[in-house]
């Protein structure tokens, strides 16, 4: 069953969905991009207010916004900049938007960061595939599954989008994006698919059977940086169990 991911920007949000049924609390600030980065003093505030059992994960923005002037040194130290939060969540997300029209190599770069992740923490690092790739001047989907199979720390990867205008079963055509998850699957990665989807399209985004979907501006007021209501979350929560349901059930009659 594909399970729901929700992201957060804030403690009020917090509060707001801790009753709900959510597989994995997100949290990230949707006024600075598709992945805008939290503060630490947030991060820790939310950390704090969600229930200690559960999933948590934080964006961290965009490669490219750590990386140094001549782009082989991340500045500041993600070790020292997150400090105490490597063992408060479970997952680290950061965007790859701009890294191809970069001198340096992408791979070299994003390991430089996964490097900075402690060996004995419990967070691990997610690797985001855009799948408005060429728009956004980010690494192939494909060669970025083929590198999170390659990380030993890495077991997941996030189908999304840098744009947001557009939902994510806009920017590749329905054979492509089955065809990704399932090359994703094949390689032992668990696979999130997210970027504005909404109860509209969840039964089309639920065909290429991803292990989680991703929610923001679905669950919020009418914009996603609109604050989340938990009216909204349940709803979707609802939609996506029945949906789940008859798939299920689909598929057990036709066997």
């Amino acid at each position: 069953m594909t399970q729901l991911l929700v992201s957060i920007r804030d403690t009020t949000e917090a509060k707001l969905i801790n009753d709900c049924e959510i597989a994995i609390v997100d949290i990230k600030e949707p006024n600075r991009g598709s992945l805008g980065a939290a503060s630490p003093e947030t991060l820790e505030a939310i950390s704090r207010i969600i229930s200690p059992h559960q999933t948590l994960s934080f964006a961290a923005g965009e490669l490219l916004e750590w990386l140094s002037p001549h782009g082989q040194a991340l500045k500041p130290s993600p070790r020292h900049y997150y400090g105490n939060l490597w063992n408060r969540f479970n997952f680290i997300k950061l965007g790859l938007a701009g890294a191809t029209r970069s001198k340096h190599d992408w791979r070299t770069q994003l390991q430089l960061f996964f490097d900075e992740i402690p060996l004995d923490c419990k967070m691990k690092p997610v690797v985001v595939s855009y799948l408005d790739f060429e728009a956004s001047q980010s690494p192939a989907p494909n060669d970025l599954i083929e590198f999170a199979s390659s990380v030993d720390a890495c077991s997941t990867i996030l189908f999304d989008t840098f744009d947001k205008s557009k939902n994510s079963l806009a920017n590749q055509s329905q054979p492509e994006l089955t065809s990704l998850i399932t090359e994703a699957k094949s390689q032992s990665l668990t696979t999130v698919l997210a970027g504005s989807i909404t109860t509209d399209c969840l039964d089309d985004a639920l065909t290429h059977q991803p292990d989680f979907i991703g929610v923001r501006g679905a669950v919020c007021g009418s914009h996603r940086t609109d604050s989340i209501t938990p009216e909204r979350v349940n709803e979707f929560v609802h939609v996506l169990q029945q949906a789940n349901w008859n798939r299920a059930s689909k598929k057990q009659n036709s066997s």
